[in-house]
């Protein structure tokens, strides 16, 4: 067996067994009755069909949402709904959470949102998603395949395309069809090639300007097209009688379990190929290859040529040689744009011979933020970066990376005059402002920072856990991050407490209003931490 095939089939077999643990979840249904099902090569489960009319009309009677389109042909309830656009079936997803959860059908844990590329891969069962190492002859056949198989024309019953546009095929449907009318996939889904294009949500594609629309629709009929692997980029906004959509629903423990368990393989992956070098039946280079395969890469191949990098000054904007970008603020500080990332934390790691106790259970990728790490390890990570730095003369002998203080940290977010001699007498004091808006504007732009979506009516991101640091909008002086996506070491004790710190901003965790405040402060023990708790830093040069 292929070492790294323990790994792949950790992630790609169904789950079996009974329904007690989240890792053992293979069906599941919604209160609107929708069947959802297991499908190999990811962790979610899949609706079984297209969301129908019948259900849209539900969120609409219950939401009050404000839609009113009408496709020039005649549906039934039970047909697919069209003429949705990415914002709409985001919302649908997060009314149909917020439903269940009110009714306690769901937990905090679980929620329902619109399928990730990757999570569609592997629903039309592309050979990338079951199977390691394609050989090129496979790879030629995952671009060539479809829903069905590799046939052309499609054969009968297998999808509702064009009518009467594929030579030799018909489907006896001139529009929508009825959902679940064709053939099912191998696992039971309904309609993943035909009768309405699907929105799907990749983390790296940002919503306010396109989305990926997958699997083709009834008016649909050229070849390349339909095949499993096209992906039709459009504008997000666009609203077609073509265009609906499909939900999935994550159970984030089911998916931790997952994940966790394929660390757990990972680790034996490793300890076999120790053993195999060790027996000499393997050399270092081909070890080096599957190292790099399996953890993704050296995160100092992206690192900045410093030959390349000017020495930071007051008032200029300055990358620093880990590629962290900075701007200038007020006086003699320069701010981290974003929030540290994973990249840069794993370098001091290695440098510092130290591991990621409470590093959390889900995916990190290196451009996401560094999260479930103490305030001990954010402070001793900037004392490295001041000594890294003056090292490479990209800072001059007196200055110094560290984390901003409370009352910094307030005037990157916009949060001026507060009133209050310390932080827990600031807390909470200012009930207008929010990191987005002056002036109490609640929820955020859709899409502008990453929270909790599944709890905030009128407001999406499609995160599921930690988002890129380059994800959300910047504020007025060029900030990403203070809103959303991980919450913040700052330097300041707590008041009544010699070993707790304070942490600002909202994550991915928050939602809600109070919680979300730029006032609001949390406090936690120097060597506690949380999975939604990161860091940024701030460079104070010497003052003139």
């Amino acid at each position: 067996m292929r070492f790294q095939s323990f790994l792949f089939l950790a992630l790609i077999l169904p789950i079996c067994g009974s329904a007690q643990k989240p890792e053992e979840l293979t069906e599941h249904s919604s209160v609107l009755g929708t069947k959802f099902l297991a499908i190999p090569g990811t962790s979610v489960l899949f609706a079984t069909h297209e969301t129908t009319l019948a259900e849209w009309q539900t969120y609409l009677d219950e939401s009050k949402y404000t839609w009113s389109y009408k496709p020039h042909f005649k549906q039934g309830p039970d047909h697919p709904v069209v003429g949705i656009t990415l914002q709409d079936a985001n919302l649908y997803c997060a009314w149909l959470t917020k439903k269940e959860r009110t009714a306690q059908k769901m937990n905090v844990a679980q929620s329902y949102r619109l399928p990730t590329m990757a999570e569609w891969d592997a629903a039309v069962a592309l050979l990338r998603t079951r199977k390691p190492d394609l050989t090129v002859d496979e790879q030629v056949q995952d671009e060539r395949t479809y829903p069905w198989g590799m046939r052309w024309p499609p054969p009968p019953k297998a999808a509702n395309f064009a009518e009467g546009e594929i030579p030799g095929y018909e489907d006896g449907f001139p529009f929508t069809s009825p959902v679940g009318q064709f053939t099912p996939s191998g696992e039971g889904l309904y309609d993943l090639a035909g009768n309405v294009w699907e929105w799907c949500w990749d983390p790296e594609i940002r919503a306010e300007q396109e989305g990926v629309l997958r699997g083709g629709s009834w008016a649909y009929f050229r070849s390349e097209c339909l095949t499993s692997s096209y992906k039709y980029k459009v504008p997000a906004e666009l609203r077609m009688p073509t265009i609906g959509f499909r939900c999935v629903f994550e159970d984030k423990q089911r998916s931790a379990a997952m994940l966790a368990a394929a660390g757990s393989i990972k680790e034996k992956i490793r300890a076999e190929r120790r053993q195999q070098i060790r027996g000499g039946t393997v050399d270092q280079a081909d070890m080096d290859a599957m190292k790099k395969k399996l953890l993704g890469g050296d995160s100092s191949s992206t690192l900045p040529e410093l030959s390349k990098l000017k020495q930071a000054a007051a008032g200029a904007a300055f990358q620093n040689s880990l590629g962290m970008e900075f701007v200038p603020f007020e006086g003699n500080l320069l701010v981290g744009k974003t929030e540290v990332r994973v990249q840069d934390f794993e370098i001091w790691l290695k440098s510092a011979d130290r591991t990621w106790d409470k590093k959390p259970p889900f995916l990190l990728g290196g451009t996401h933020p560094a999260a479930g790490l103490t305030w001990t390890d954010a402070h001793d990570f900037c004392e490295w970066l001041t000594k890294r730095d003056r090292t490479n003369k990209l800072i001059a002998a007196n200055a110094t990376y560290r984390l901003p203080t409370d009352v910094e940290w307030s005037l990157l977010a916009g949060l001026k005059d507060e009133t209050g001699a310390d932080p827990a007498a600031r807390h909470g004091v200012n009930t207008t402002h929010f990191p987005w808006s002056d002036k109490g504007d609640f929820p955020p732009p859709t899409m502008s920072t990453n929270l909790d979506a599944t709890h905030l009516t009128n407001f999406s991101d499609n995160y599921s856990y930690t988002a890129p640091v380059n994800s959300e909008a910047e504020n007025k002086i060029g900030i990403m991050g203070l809103g959303g996506n991980v919450a913040e070491w700052c330097s300041d004790l707590w008041p009544g407490s010699a070993a707790e710190h304070v942490i600002r901003g909202g994550s991915w965790l928050k939602f809600e209003k109070e919680q979300l405040l730029t006032s609001t402060r949390r406090h936690a023990a120097a060597d506690s931490t949380g999975a939604d708790v990161g860091f940024r830093v701030v460079l104070e040069l010497a003052k003139p």
